[in-house]
């Protein structure tokens, strides 16, 4: 009896290709966690403190360092470039070629979405960072009559909200991509044929 062992293959691309198919799935997968733990992690702590020194606080954890400000769209638009080109190399309509273009689609709409939505937001708390600047950081009067959704504490819990969606995104987009990588690897199953006869001297 001889038999054939199941076999795992995927269309060979480029070294080049295959680092930036690597890089695009790790820093988006990263971009999201990254995102998703300022939300749920970091933040509800942040709210237990006096606004002044939440807004300094908030200044620090998002945007007070380049690589924070530059992160989202590099790593979006990369991903969006990346994915975008193997969505082309796919043939059209098959399943990897759907993923991709959604993966590239969701990081590219990330841009935006974080300009227009929480853009508005974060000016805000900068406004307020910097108003607050020379203030006493365990002053809890200073935004007394003040809407609550105004408020260092409202800002920031809103911002919260954003964040959590953009984590969301890049997080699908990075699973998208994560799935088309995997479809296409073809399984051929293991085959078992009988050799009788003269056949089983060859």
């Amino acid at each position: 009896m001889s038999s054939t062992p199941g076999l795992f293959y995927t269309e060979q691309l480029s070294s080049g290709l295959r680092v930036a198919q690597v890089v695009g799935l790790t820093t988006t997968a990263f971009l999201a966690g990254k995102t998703l733990t300022q939300s749920v992690a970091a933040t509800p702590a942040l709210l237990e403190s006096p606004a002044p020194l939440l807004a300094r606080q908030w200044l620090k954890l998002t945007n007070n360092t380049i690589s924070d400000k530059w992160l989202v769209p590099a790593v979006a638009l990369f991903h969006t470039g990346v994915f975008g080109y193997l969505a082309y190399r796919e043939p059209k309509q098959s399943t990897a070629s759907y993923l991709y273009t959604s993966s590239a689609s969701l990081l590219g709409l990330l841009v935006p979405y974080t300009l227009l939505i929480a853009g508005p937001i974060v000016q805000k708390l900068d406004r307020k960072a910097e108003s607050f600047s020379g203030a006493s950081l365990e002053d809890t009067k200073l935004e007394e009559g003040i809407a609550q959704e105004e408020t260092v504490h409202g800002l920031v819990d809103q911002w919260a909200l954003v964040n959590f969606g953009g984590a969301l995104i890049s997080g699908l987009g990075a699973v998208l991509a994560t799935w088309a990588v995997v479809d296409r690897v073809i399984v051929v199953p293991a085959g078992f044929k009988i050799a009788t006869g003269a056949n089983r001297l060859g």
